[in-house]
């Protein structure tokens, strides 16, 4: 008759056992051709991507299972969990933040503007936003919390690249990217479209972008002032002008402060000697100039 194996010897096979399954199973790093069909705890699973086992986390409510066949619920993850499937999203599961899956790590995307949620689908839905030094996803743009400056993504952090001055502020677009407002703007600010135009706070001047700095170049005494009529535009109202004010539109009528018709003549508005008006009749010219604005960016 076979002897009973001890406890002791019962407990040191079943050691061996373990570590022999856990062997043949593989561990992060371990070369692979295949992914392994089962799970290797509630919470994970071994995947085989580019002949390498990582371990995919599966944080979600479903965790891992495999009693039919396996199924790892990844909606929810931390910033450096492991990931089998490059691009692939996730919510971080604190809810604040949008993660991505690159070189098989979970990586921040950006942080959301209302908390990441998952859809009846199980993807992240998430209005992109951040503030000046957060982690960040390579080229991304995205809005501030406060909705009023650009933020750009430079070695890994966010940093501010546009303001948005103008009534709209910074808004994210469905499509993605941002739209910045720039159809208003401060003496000295940075810019980048020479030649675009923006009115000032008081809406009264046009700054124009000269050599990457936005300076007030017209005044607009008209009753409109610095006009926004939409369509990446702002437009001055010259209908009334100084006398001997600087002009760039040659033969140009406008009306002086002090009710006569003036002409652009060789770059200045000068009294136009050829306005003959009845007894009654007052100068009453329409004289606008336009700029275009800077335009929003998609990325």
């Amino acid at each position: 008759m076979p002897k009973l194996m001890s406890g002791c010897l019962l407990a040191v096979a079943l050691t061996v056992l373990a570590a022999t399954t856990a062997s043949c199973r593989g561990k992060p790093g371990d070369d692979c051709s295949d992914t392994p069909g089962s799970c290797s705890d509630q919470q994970s699973h071994l995947v085989c991507a580019q002949g390498k086992y990582v371990l995919e986390t599966c944080k979600g409510k479903g965790g891992c299972t495999d009693d039919k066949a396996l199924f790892c619920d990844n909606g929810l993850a931390d910033v450096g969990d492991g990931c089998g499937h490059e691009g692939a999203r996730a919510c971080s599961t604190d809810g604040s933040k949008e993660l991505r899956c690159r070189n098989r790590k979970f990586s921040v995307e950006w942080s959301c503007r209302g908390g990441c949620t998952l859809d009846a689908s199980n993807n992240p839905k998430c209005t992109p936003t951040g503030e000046i030094g957060d982690a960040c996803r390579p080229d991304s743009i995205v809005c501030d919390g406060a909705q009023k400056t650009q933020l750009a993504c430079a070695e890994g952090k966010l940093s501010a690249t546009r303001t948005c001055h103008g009534a709209l502020g910074c808004k994210t677009e469905a499509g993605g990217g941002v739209r910045c407002d720039r159809t208003q703007a401060v003496e000295e600010e940075d810019c980048r479209e020479e030649g675009t135009g923006a009115c000032d706070s008081t809406r009264q001047s046009v700054l124009v972008c000269e050599g990457g700095h936005f300076h007030t170049r017209l005044h607009c005494l008209g009753p409109l002032g610095c006009e926004l009529p939409g369509n990446y535009s702002v437009r001055c109202d010259k209908s009334l002008v100084e006398e001997n004010e600087p002009c760039n539109e040659e033969s140009a009528v406008s009306c002086s402060t002090s009710g006569k018709q003036v002409k652009c003549t060789g770059g200045k508005f000068v009294v136009d000697k050829t306005w003959a008006p009845k007894t009654t009749e007052a100068c009453s010219n329409r004289y606008r100039v336009s700029f275009e604005t800077e335009k929003f960016e998609a990325r």
